[in-house]
């Protein structure tokens, strides 16, 4: 990042908040400078200004590069990583007797948002008879 040029205050705010919020220039622009009198095609244009100015490009594909590396790296959160994490959970609750329902609580979230735990629900054979019969 130190080859980065150095961006005036409020360009910061700009590139910062239009990454936070999905690309949406005008509202990035809007936080950024003050919008007072400024119709919806003067704060366009000044967007699209923005997003041609080579500092600024350069600032925002550092950021979705560094997105991009943050999500890889959460994407790559195994099985295992889990397993060893509420390993370590239990040894220290064994240890000192501690309550750690959070701690699991959020290994588990973790693990669910990354595919690994799977709610499973029973069929039974009594709703499906009901739902055959409809279908005749």
């Amino acid at each position: 990042m130190a080859d980065l040029p150095t961006l005036t205050d409020k360009q910061q705010q700009f590139v910062l908040r239009y990454a936070i919020n999905g690309n949406n220039g005008a509202e990035a622009y809007r936080f950024a400078y003050d919008c007072k009198g400024s119709n919806e095609a003067t704060i366009n244009s000044e967007v699209n200004k923005l997003l041609k100015n080579p500092k600024i490009t350069l600032w925002l594909n550092q950021v979705k590069a560094n997105v991009q590396e943050v999500f890889e790296d959460e994407i790559k959160y195994s099985v295992k990583d889990c397993f060893n994490e509420l390993d370590e959970v239990r040894e220290r609750a064994k240890k000192d007797k501690g309550n750690y329902s959070q701690e699991i609580k959020a290994i588990e979230l973790k693990g669910k948002l990354a595919g690994h735990f799977v709610d499973k629900h029973q069929v039974t054979g009594g709703g499906l008879a009901e739902v055959l019969d409809k279908l005749k």
